[in-house]
């Protein structure tokens, strides 16, 4: 700050001497030019004028802050607000003056128009052309349509009677011409060639149904192939599994498999034989979870259970796996009804026991477990024979 302070007043007695050598000469100037009939009177006037003269420079020196405040005093740009902006208005732009062209006058009056076609021979262009600019009397027209209906129907009757008679003509020059021995060897078309010319219009409608029946084929092909992708997302110990729906593009979730493990090798795409035995081995594992449950088993929704897996198996294998188990279950639920049966000790409650176990016998099960069934039924007889003897020598009840 005192540095600035230091420069300003060294830079403002600066201009001051300056203008006081300025004042000085301008003094020294006038008493040259003045006449010397007046030296005297400017020579008294000289102490006068410089008193003035240093008078006048001092407050010109004290002035310089003024022309420094007319200088900030400037007149500023006055801002603009936004909101100024935003509404103000600008018109379209007009020139001065509208641009015109001359016409060149040798162009117009060497000016031809272009002929109507020009692929094609003078000829047929002509022919065209009149078609094209052929006039039609619209009197004549309405002329014709008043004549009165006798005179239409009679020409009309005319006509007919004309038509008649040059058919019949026809005919019997046709008829002349067969009897006469065929000599000349015919050039025409050969009669089985159909010489008519198709429609266009029903072309086209042939067409667009053809063309109709093979979108409809392609989007079903497309929806059949959707719908046998299937897809296996991985979520928080759960495996989804999706299913294309039955159209071009889209899916949907089939099932989910919660603690499952996804497979091994992730695609993007996978069929059916590849997800349908993730499906059954996972109902085949609730089965078997339910089974060793403390109690009696749920039977009904252990054989709901098999029953889906049942129904997702796509190889023997995995079918046979579910049947197995399906087999062994109803092997359990008819021993249990046997033993239960038998433990009443009547003979009509063991016959019935007896009933379950030839039940047992038939399905499908491994050898060892037969042999269960068949010793059952073994004990059972014997039981029986027992029972049955028992009532033989019982004295028989008094009348």
């Amino acid at each position: 700050m005192g540095k600035n302070s230091l420069l300003k007043s060294t830079s403002k007695k600066k201009k001051d001497e300056e203008m006081m050598a300025k004042t000085k000469k301008a003094v020294s100037k006038t008493k040259k030019a003045a006449p010397k009939a007046k030296a005297a009177v400017k020579a008294k006037a000289a102490p006068k004028a410089k008193a003035a003269a240093k008078a006048k420079a001092a407050p010109q020196a004290k002035k310089k802050p003024a022309v420094r405040a007319k200088k900030a005093a400037a007149p500023e740009k006055k801002k603009v607000s936004i909101k100024d902006l935003l509404h103000k208005k600008f018109d379209a732009w007009k020139p001065a003056k509208a641009f015109t062209v001359s016409p060149v006058k040798n162009y117009l009056k060497d000016f031809v128009a272009p002929p109507f076609f020009s692929d094609l021979t003078e000829q047929e262009s002509g022919r065209i052309k009149e078609i094209l600019f052929k006039k039609f009397d619209i009197e004549a027209i309405k002329a014709d349509d008043a004549k009165p209906a006798a005179e239409k129907a009679a020409a009309e009757k005319a006509a007919d009677e004309k038509a008649a008679a040059e058919k019949a003509a026809a005919e019997k020059a046709a008829a002349e011409k067969a009897a006469e021995p065929e000599v000349s060897i015919a050039c025409g078309p050969p009669t089985d060639v159909d010489t008519t010319v198709d429609d266009p219009m029903e072309k086209a409608m042939k067409y667009a149904a053809a063309v109709f029946v093979l979108l409809v084929a392609l989007i079903i092909a497309t929806s059949a192939m959707n719908s046998n992708k299937y897809y296996i997302k991985p979520s928080d110990g759960t495996v989804e599994i999706w299913q294309g729906t039955f159209s071009p593009m889209g899916e949907e979730l089939l099932i989910m498999l919660p603690g499952v493990q996804p497979p091994e090798t992730i695609k993007d795409v996978y069929s059916k034989t590849d997800v349908y035995p993730l499906i059954s081995n996972s109902y085949v594992e609730k089965a078997d979870t339910l089974l060793q449950v403390p109690g009696i088993p749920d039977f009904d929704g252990i054989r709901a259970y098999l029953n889906k897996a049942m129904s997702y198996a796509v190889s023997a294998e995995s079918s046979q796996i579910a049947q197995v188990r399906l087999n062994n279950l109803d092997l359990m639920i008819l021993m249990y009804k046997a033993d239960v049966a038998a433990g009443k000790g009547t003979v009509a409650d063991l016959e019935d026991a007896k009933g379950y176990l030839a039940e047992a016998a038939r399905l499908d099960v491994d050898v060892l477990k037969l042999d269960l069934v068949a010793q059952k039924v073994a004990a059972i007889d014997d039981t029986l024979a027992k029972l049955k003897a028992e009532a033989a020598k019982a004295p028989a009840p008094a009348e």
